[in-house]
This record gives structure tokens, sequence and C-alpha cells, in this order.
């Protein structure tokens, strides 16, 4: 589906915050058997490399983590963070170009994301001030993509805007983090068209909406009782689709505007998506937990009444069903292109392969998880909630 067929979801939840307490004091101490999910991929799918200039990307990224983060606190949960090593493992062919542009996206969106998102976060307690935060952040974005304000709405809007239009639009940075955007935008007005940044903006759209759902559930305590709503809402607070275009950037190559909108191409963005969400939601179960949320896979299938080790195998058998649908639709696509570009589009999709390996890769290895001291000798993982 493109961006603007998705329907707002209707949510199953059940509310009250003593009921996130009590599920979240269910699953502590859990111990969660999870396989090494590398070797749930055929060999086709590309995973385990780096980028050979990830040491000089971290050393970028340091440079501008002391230059947007005004406290020690953030300062150190950053360079825990390192992005440059979540860049590396999605783009590990990509060269510095490529690679920093597709760094700075991530960069931005990991940190913006922690701002609504995490307990520390710097809007995270609060929706009004939050809700003026995600306005701020498209007004920004939007102005940093070289697209213009947002096209009035509405007879009595467009009149005024005739009759008074408004003075030069330059919307401020929501703070200092956000300020990364700007380098990057620059960065893709010069390399990509209109079209592809309307297209790309909308996807960034989609995901800053769905971020005030996520968190209108989140301080209201609500955990949702569906699976599939839950998903519905994921799909885009994962941000995941708009990687369909950075993969553009950092495979350095780019879509034809038809093939974009293809329903191939769209369907190939999902399935990476619920394949990036369901390791994601299993490998980030200690992180999320520990910070008080339950809006995660593992969590919310526990509420409906499975055991933990029945929520792993069933999440392991739909990331097994999507990788074999994205499979079936990558080998449609690939028919789709003419002999010269078909070498070219392939390369394409073995860069959304390795965003979902590079997505385990991360997962398991990065601080930001605290999954390190759970691996056994046969790369599997039994992780203490």
């Amino acid at each position: 589906m493109s961006p603007q067929e998705h329907p707002t979801p209707v949510r199953a939840v059940t509310n009250g915050p003593e009921s996130s307490a009590a599920l979240i004091a269910k699953l502590k101490g859990q111990v969660m058997h999870v396989p090494d999910m590398l070797t749930l991929f055929p060999t086709c799918w590309p995973s385990g490399g780096r980028n050979k200039y990830y040491k000089r990307l971290k050393v970028r990224f340091d440079e501008i983590i002391e230059a947007v983060f005004p406290d020690e606190a953030t300062k150190k949960r950053a360079y825990r963070n390192d992005f440059a090593f979540f860049t590396s493992v999605w783009f590990p062919d990509a060269d510095w170009d490529q690679l920093y542009t597709c760094g700075l996206f991530s960069f931005w969106l990991f940190h913006c994301d922690d701002a609504m998102d995490e307990s520390f976060g710097s809007v995270s307690q609060d929706l009004a001030t939050s809700t003026q935060y995600r306005k701020q952040v498209l007004d920004y974005t939007r102005w940093c993509l070289g697209l213009g304000p947002p096209a009035p709405t509405g007879i009595l809007s467009k009149l005024t805007s005739w009759f008074w239009p408004a003075p030069k639009w330059n919307p401020p940075a929501p703070n200092l983090p956000n300020t990364v955007f700007k380098e990057f935008g620059e960065r893709v007005q010069a390399t990509t068209s209109r079209t592809f940044r309307e297209m790309f903006y909308a996807e960034i759209k989609q995901y800053i909406d769905h971020c005030e759902i996520e968190q209108t559930d989140r301080l209201s305590g609500e955990i949702s009782d569906d699976l599939e709503s839950y998903m519905q809402v994921r799909h885009h607070t994962s941000a995941v689709r708009a990687y369909g275009y950075i993969t553009q950037l950092g495979t350095g190559m780019r879509l034809p505007i038809w093939m974009t909108k293809s329903p191939e191409m769209q369907r190939l963005w999902d399935e990476m998506t619920l394949l990036i969400i369901i390791a994601n939601d299993i490998l980030s179960a200690k992180k999320e937990l520990a910070g008080g949320c339950v809006h995660n896979a593992v969590p919310v299938m526990y509420h409906q009444g499975q055991p933990l080790d029945k929520v792993i195998d069933a999440l392991l058998n739909r990331l097994d069903a999507c990788r074999k649908v994205f499979d079936e639709t990558a080998d449609k696509v690939a028919s789709s292109a003419s002999r010269k570009g078909v070498n070219e589009l392939r390369r394409y999709i073995d860069g959304l392969r390795t965003n979902v390996t590079g997505t385990v890769e991360f997962c398991k290895l990065a601080q930001r998880y605290h999954n390190e001291s759970y691996f056994n000798a046969d790369g599997t993982m039994d992780v203490v909630l």
C-alpha cells in the first residue's frame, strides 16, 4: 500500500496503568530463549557485513553528539547507542557519501523517536508538549527537504493564503538533535527529484502521525488485546517504510516512480517492515520492559494468554512466512525490470534484505538492547527479561 492507503487502525485495548505494571511484573525474570535468528534466513540473504567506513562514521557521529546534546547523561546514552554501527551493518557496501547520508537520517530518526518514546525523552511524558513537537518536526523536515509549506486545505484557508500570503517559510528546528536533519536534507535535495522527496516525506508524516497514537496508548497505560491492531500502528511507528527510499540512497540507485508505486514494490516494503518489526520486538523486549513499555509484540501476545516460549515460536513462524512472501514478491519485482536494469534492481532488493539481517545483528550486539551477556556458544540466546 502507498502511505495514503493505510487506514487509521481500529485498536482493541485493555485500559489502566496497573495492567501494564502487572504485565511487566509477570514477565520480569522469565527467560526468553531465542534461536540464532540469522540461521532462519537462506544463504542468499546477505549478512555479516560491516562498512569499511564504520570508524570514520563513528568519529563523525561522536562530533555531532558533542554538538547537539548539552547534558552528560544524554551524551552517554548517545555514545552507547552507536548508530554508526547500525548504519554500517544496514549499508555495508555503501561508499562514504552514501553511508554518511543514510547515517544522518538514522541518527536523526532514533533521537527524534527517543524524545517521544523513551521514559527519559524530552517530550515523552506530556501529550500536549509532544503534539507541538511533532508539528514542529513535520514542518522542519519538510522545509529541510525543500518542499515548502503544506498546501492550505479548505476554501477559507485557501482564500486567506491568496489575499494574505505568508512570509517566507523558515520553520525552526524543534531542538538541537533535529538540526541533524538539515544536512541530511541538503544532501537529499542535491541527489533526488522533488517527486522522490514528496513521497519520502509522506512516509515520515505517517511515522510521526502514528507516534501520537502510540504515545496516547502508552501514557494511558493501554495494552493492545489484538496483535494485528498493534502491528498496524507499529507498522508506521517503526519508520521502516521510509528506508525503502533511504536504501536507494545507500545503494546509489533510484527506482522509477512507477515501480515505487507498484503493488509489488509496496508489498515488498510492507513485508520488510514486518520482518524488521518481528526481529526487533523479540530482541528489544528486555529493553522495552525495563523502560516500562509494553508496546512490543512479546508482551502483547503474552497478555493474550500465551506462554512465553509459544509467543516466540509464533513470532518466528510469522517471520518465516513473511520472508517467503518477500522472496516471492522480489522475484515478481525483478521480472518486471528490463534486462539492462535487472542487476541494479536485484542489488536494491538485496539492500532491503540486508536491512532485515542488519537489524538482527544490531539488536543482538548493540549496548542499546542489553543482550550482550545472554549469548550461548551455539549462537542462541537465553535472555532474562
